[in-house]
């Protein structure tokens, strides 16, 4: 786990290509069950859901984007062991670090699995309804394969590319659900208590996960990037999204009917119309936008974990596309284990807890250890490129 030359000091993300990369992370599977999820608790008030959930992880990046200034151009894997050093023992670090770096690449491993396989799910009972779930799963493994060929500069030139390609036509699909809107669907605003508002704001919780890759990217950042302002506004942005999508359904279905349809946002566009009937079947389009919005979510986090390994056993990019060649392989067996859709809803239940624990957890407990051990002070970070 010792510096690499050819590693994070490199490349320089800006502040933009940030922000891209935690918003195209963020939106996902997630928003197609986000509806029925966020009205579970909070009936007509699920609108607040997403609001509520995205607090933890405003301070979740916040944490994590100063521990990237307090070692720049460092990813998770490189700090780790420096964080839990201390000067009669440097191998102690190595040696603490080891079981959290495999928590986190392990974590990010399995649930990049689940996210392929409710993309998987998705594909085959709306669309694709005579292709098998294993070739749908296997063709998203297979474009997250070719993007871990390639250094990491690629990936965020990727997710600058595709982010106004699912953005702004997720947002106008949000906005013209409304045209079929019954306003009294919403009302009462606010008739819950505050524990029904805490159980929904962590229904929406897995809808926030996936900026935890940033532990990793964060170290490509350019010398005065703006790494708290990415990461606030990627998430700024993907709240609104959410809080969008989750009003809409509100509004059209009500929430009663919301907790009967298993995928209430590709509903809630089967149910919007184009004027003029550009589009006769807008769910099509939706559908390719969030193929996108998938891939992105996958090959972020599933390039993250192949880094951080490469940066484990302080190899280059030709370990890195060993690795990934081999390791989609249990990914795509790990990904079959649910054996019917609630499963994996329960898993994407259990994931969304370890989600919480490892954003909020682990930043926090290294910012502790940091002060115990009087490391805290944030140097000056230096350039990207050295």
């Amino acid at each position: 786990m010792k510096r690499q030359d050819s590693g994070s000091q490199r490349y320089g993300f800006t502040t933009w290509q940030q922000t891209c990369l935690i918003t195209s992370t963020l939106i996902g599977v997630g928003v197609l069950t986000l509806p029925r999820t966020a009205t579970s608790h909070l009936l007509e008030a699920g609108w607040m859901a997403p609001i509520v959930g995205s607090l933890g992880a405003y301070y979740s990046i916040w944490m994590i984007a100063k521990l990237s200034r307090r070692f720049p151009g460092m990813t998770f894997v490189e700090y780790s062991p420096l964080v839990w050093a201390s000067k009669e023992s440097p191998k102690l670090g190595k040696l603490l670090s080891l079981p959290w770096i495999f928590i986190y690449l392990s974590f990010i491993y399995v649930a990049t699995g689940m996210v392929s396989r409710i993309f998987g799910e998705v594909v085959v009972t709306s669309v694709l309804l005579n292709t098998p779930l294993e070739v749908i799963m296997m063709t998203m493994f297979l474009l997250a394969f070719f993007l871990s060929l390639h250094e990491v500069d690629v990936v965020a030139r990727v997710n600058e590319i595709l982010f106004p390609l699912i953005i702004f036509p997720v947002l106008f699909i949000a906005i013209a659900s409304f045209q079929k809107a019954d306003w009294s669907y919403i009302f009462p605003l606010i008739r819950v208590s505050g524990k029904s508002i805490f159980e929904g704001a962590y229904e929406a919780v897995y809808s926030f996960s996936g900026f935890e890759i940033m532990l990793i990217y964060y170290a490509f950042s350019q010398h005065k990037a703006g790494k708290e302002k990415a990461g606030i506004v990627g998430i700024l942005i993907t709240m609104v999204v959410y809080t969008l999508i989750v009003v809409a359904g509100i509004t059209v279905f009500g929430y009663e009917e919301l907790q009967r349809l298993t995928w209430p946002t590709l509903e809630l566009v089967k149910t919007t119309q184009v004027p003029g009937l550009i589009l006769e079947r807008l769910e099509s389009a939706f559908l390719a936008v969030w193929v996108a919005a998938v891939f992105t979510t996958v090959a972020n986090a599933y390039y993250a974990v192949i880094y951080g390994l490469r940066q484990c056993f302080n190899k280059g990019i030709l370990f890195q596309r060993i690795a990934s060649a081999f390791l989609f392989i249990p990914l795509f067996f790990i990904a079959l284990l649910p054996q019917n859709i609630v499963e994996i809803f329960q898993i994407s239940s259990y994931l969304g807890i370890g989600n919480l624990v490892l954003n909020l957890g682990v930043p926090t407990m290294y910012w502790i250890v940091l002060f115990l051990r009087g490391k805290a002070r944030v140097p000056k970070e230096r350039k990207a490129d050295g």
